[in-house]
Formats: C-alpha cells, structure tokens, sequence
C-alpha cells in the first residue's frame, strides 16, 4: 500500500521512475493472489504489470 501511495505522489509529480514503481507493485500483487489463489485478480494485477511497462516506454519515447 505504501510503493501505492509513492507511485501516486511521482505519478502526480510527472517522474517516469513512477513507472517502476508500478510495474514492482503489480507483480507484487499478482503474486500475492496467486498465493492466495485468487486468478482472475492475479491476471488483472499481471495485466496491469504489461500496461505499466508499455506506459514506461512509451514515457520514455516522448522525452524531449
């Protein structure tokens, strides 16, 4: 919950490390359902973890 809050405070801030943040959380938490066998929120949160990595590199593109 608190890499959440991190990631919100550099997302608001316009950091591209924001992206990180959220690729480490989502995996985090898809591993966590996983063990907590819970799959369709495992696959949402995995999801998640493939749109981070395209925002970061789409980021990344666009700086100047």
């Amino acid at each position: 919950n608190a890499l959440s809050f991190i990631g919100l405070w550099a997302l608001a801030k316009k950091y591209i490390e924001q992206w990180w943040i959220w690729i480490v959380v989502d995996i985090e938490l898809a591993g966590l359902y996983v063990y907590k066998e819970i799959p369709f929120t495992a696959g949402l949160y995995a999801f998640y973890a493939v749109i981070a990595v395209a925002g970061y590199f789409k980021w990344r593109k666009d700086l100047p």
